[in-house]
């Protein structure tokens, strides 16, 4: 009984763990986020967060792009600015509400 009890115990704490390394997502989502999310209760200005966050996830950036060739330009140029500006935006949102808060 002990022993069951201990490996359920285990097993309890072992799977949060375990989901916390994966992070559901298109990969340019989690990249993004892992990148831009830590730096949200900084004084970094949110456009300089997002455009390290892009220089940092350039190869899933690059793959991104290459998987899009098929699309018009005009909408790949569409998508592309409002993703940038939709994580600026979630910063300053963010920004706002932590101050609201205080």
């Amino acid at each position: 009984m002990k022993l069951r009890f201990l490996t359920l115990f285990a097993l309890l704490f072992a799977f949060p763990l375990h989901a916390e390394e994966h992070d559901y997502g298109p990969p340019i989502a989690v990249c993004l986020n892992k990148h831009t999310i830590p730096y949200i209760n900084t004084t970094i200005p949110a456009v300089d967060i997002v455009n390290d966050a892009y220089k940092a996830c350039g190869n899933i950036v690059d793959e991104w792009n290459n998987e899009r060739t098929s699309l018009p330009r005009e909408m790949v140029i569409k998508q592309d600015k409002e993703l940038r500006d939709m994580y600026i935006r979630m910063i300053e949102i963010r920004r706002k509400a932590g101050e609201a808060k205080k």
